[in-house]
């Protein structure tokens, strides 16, 4: 049976799409993956044909075949629609990325009463916060943390604001980067979602 993780954040903006995508391509170099997109922008979907190496496929084609894959990625709107109690429910993994700035780390809470009602039902669904494209040397990332330990949900890092991760829809990831700092932050990430998961 497959691992679920999915990526949410009731804003837009925080990059989940990016996350999701590289998350993707990291897991897929040791397991089968599949990498759903319930997002009706469909961003990731637009990528079936282009992302190689990668089964891009909508979140009910994934529930179908789940047995062919050791994770499901599942990429979320920048809302809080009334499938994500669902989606929420039916997850191993929720991993809520946020930029460190004030409406950012304001506009978490609804996702993260979500997260905390699903756990009610799902009393083995885990999660973690990432900080996302955090700018250097600035105290707001300091003040995010801050408000964030609140929540009582593991902050799993954080993952700088590079330029490299803006190439990754049409490059192949950021695994296909000159980047290693970019590379480290998403192996690191991967690592302690798989941590969790353990």
């Amino acid at each position: 049976m497959s691992k679920t993780i999915v990526v949410a954040h009731q804003k837009g903006g925080v990059g989940k799409s990016t996350l999701a995508l590289n998350l993707a391509y990291r897991f897929s170099q040791e397991m089968k993956i599949a990498l759903t997109d319930t997002d009706p922008q469909g961003t990731l979907i637009r990528l079936k044909n282009i992302a190689s190496g990668l089964n891009i496929m909508t979140h009910d084609e994934a529930k179908k075949n789940n047995k062919k894959y050791d994770v499901i990625l599942v990429d979320t709107p920048p809302y809080l629609s009334e499938k994500i109690p669902t989606i929420f429910s039916e997850a191993d993994f929720v991993l809520i990325p946020t930029k460190a700035g004030v409406p950012d780390v304001m506009a978490i809470d609804a996702t993260i009463k979500l997260f905390k009602e699903a756990q009610k039902n799902n009393n083995k669904l885990l999660g973690g916060i990432i900080l996302n494209m955090v700018k250097p040397r600035t105290s707001l990332t300091f003040f995010a943390k801050e408000q964030l330990y609140a929540y009582n949900i593991p902050i799993l890092g954080q993952i700088g604001d590079r330029v490299a991760f803006n190439n990754t829809f049409l490059s192949g990831g950021i695994f296909t980067s000159e980047d290693s700092q970019a590379k480290q932050e998403i192996e690191l990430l991967a690592t302690e979602i798989l941590n969790v998961l353990k």
